[in-house]
């Protein structure tokens, strides 16, 4: 008895759940995360440092502290993720020429081409996203996130 009503249990969970906004975001990053994890596991990567990569300007680099508001990470996580990233020799840390406070966050020869790996990839995800939908699916799909990033 307990197993059909625990099973009964997740079904009306699911059923619930599968109608919130937020829970289909939730499950459609977790997809996201998958897919671009599969990608970049082939270069010993992740799809949260092909991020990183992205958001560091090439020729100048970018302020330690401009990167995670840029890509929607915590500043401990980001912190960690640039440790592991620097120990692959993708990036290097330099001290800014104009203001000794600042930290960039530079890439190296191979965080370069790695860079360009992550970009190759990321738009072909979107590409082939983008084929099934519709212009006015679309203009839905950002009305829809632009009300998520109002909130708090």
């Amino acid at each position: 008895m307990t197993k059909k009503k625990d099973s009964h249990s997740a079904d009306a969970f699911l059923h619930i759940a599968s109608q919130l906004v937020v829970y289909q975001i939730k499950t459609a990053w977790l997809q996201i995360q998958k897919m671009g994890d599969k990608i970049a596991s082939k270069y010993d990567a992740s799809l949260s440092m092909a991020f990183v990569l992205m958001a560091i300007f090439e020729e100048s680099g970018t302020p330690v502290t401009k990167i995670a508001p840029r890509i929607g990470m915590e500043p401990n996580s980001l912190s960690r993720l640039l440790k592991r990233l620097e120990k692959k020799n993708y990036i290097y840390k330099q001290k800014d020429k104009a203001d000794k406070r600042i930290v960039l966050i530079r890439l190296t020869e191979l965080g370069k081409d790695r860079r360009e790996v992550a970009l190759r990839a990321v738009f072909q995800m979107e590409k082939t996203l983008i084929k099934k939908l519709t212009n006015q699916d679309l203009q839905g799909f950002f009305k829809v996130m632009n009300a998520v990033n109002t909130l708090g």
